[in-house]
């Protein structure tokens, strides 16, 4: 992928360009945007730029725009994923440090994969091009004492070193970390694109629109759960049938109905895993429950939405009948009650509290008898 090929993100890369264009290319970057957004697409993108041994420049409508030509060595070893001055970094990496064999996969990213794979390797010089690219995803992760690990290869890299962070809140970045970086910030993508772009993949229009809003307008995030294949109905006929029993849930339904989401959030992990076999399973499996929790959300803020008159604006909008239905059990105020407890049980997810009793304890704050 080029740099003409980032998706709705022209914004993110003209400013990039306008830097680059003056001399000011920045040593170290953080890339700030909602998860599935495109930033690691765009990291990529501009590491091959850099990288690229014949650049092309051309006048774009915000003026010159250099990127990759695609056919010169640095750009086939790119395309071809073995580029040694293209150094992905990620928390999976764990597994490939010193101390780190057999060890699973941490919800953050650990500062042994930090200081391994980037901060002892940063003053190694490139081997076919003019840079060495970092790009650390979830930098979001890094505790306090990681990041601060950082501050002297932010502050003072090598010439020919560049580093990009990916993270989806720029809030967990310490503010020694931010004044070191040039925040770059990427912005959703309109609707009516990423439900013409899913169309494109063959989805019904219908399940498109509730998959655009159900990630927020995350076009990488509606392409991952509208595409994967579990059963005959997919993942939205699983949250069909989320919708429904919710629309006449009573407390006596809590453990079937728990155990039902508890089997779906497997078989949905399961189809994660086969289509990303370099992701930590641990990873998918919070991956699917997290978004099983957000299904039932999404049917507490589509009554909120009805209680107001937003019909328009319904995520589950091919059940307008049935969030109708739930919406005549809770006010508002006790909609919105209900959201505030689900966010709860998305944090246990990443404590790795057992999975069905996070769903029991989710169905039973519903029916107003919680076990805490």
């Amino acid at each position: 992928m080029n740099l003409k090929d980032i998706f709705c993100q022209d914004r993110a890369i003209n400013s990039m360009q306008r830097a680059y264009t003056a001399g000011r290319q920045g040593h170290a970057y953080i890339f700030a945007g909602a998860d599935g957004i495109g930033k690691f697409s765009a990291a990529s993108a501009w590491a091959k730029m850099l990288l690229c041994q014949e650049k092309t420049v051309s006048e774009g409508p915000e003026g010159v725009f250099h990127d990759s030509c695609g056919k010169c060595q640095s750009c086939m070893v790119f395309d071809g994923g073995g580029h040694p001055d293209f150094k992905p970094i990620y928390k999976e990496l764990i597994q490939f440090t010193k101390d780190g064999k057999n060890k699973k996969t941490p919800v953050d990213l650990p500062k042994d994969v930090i200081t391994e794979f980037l901060i002892e390797k940063v003053h190694s010089k490139p081997k076919m091009s003019d840079y060495s690219v970092y790009v650390v995803k979830e930098s979001h992760r890094l505790n306090a004492h990681s990041q601060n690990a950082l501050l002297k290869v932010l502050e003072e890299p090598p010439a020919y070193c560049v580093i990009i962070l990916l993270c989806n809140s720029i809030e967990k970045m310490l503010p020694t970390t931010r004044s070191r970086c040039q925040v770059i910030r990427f912005g959703e993508i309109a609707e009516n694109i990423i439900v013409e772009k899913l169309v494109q993949m063959s989805v019904d229009p219908q399940q498109a629109r509730y998959w655009a809003r159900f990630s927020e307008l995350s076009l990488g995030t509606a392409m991952d759960w509208a595409s994967v294949e579990v059963g005959e109905n997919g993942i939205f006929g699983i949250k069909r049938e989320i919708v429904s029993a919710l629309s006449v849930y009573h407390l006596g339904d809590s453990l079937e109905l728990a155990e039902r989401m508890s089997a779906a959030s497997k078989k949905i992990s399961e189809a994660f895993s086969a289509r990303n076999k370099s992701l930590s399973k641990t990873d998918l499996n919070r991956r699917a429950a997290k978004g099983l929790i957000r299904m039932v959300v999404s049917a507490f803020s589509d009554a909120i939405r009805l209680s107001v008159g937003d019909d328009a604006a319904l995520i589950n909008c091919d059940q307008r009948s049935e969030i109708a239905t739930f919406a005549g059990r809770f006010s508002a105020d006790g909609a919105a009650d209900k959201i505030t407890k689900a966010y709860e049980n998305l944090r246990w997810v990443d404590c790795s509290v057992n999975e069905k009793l996070i769903f029991e304890e989710l169905l039973l704050n519903i029916a107003g008898c919680s076990t805490i």
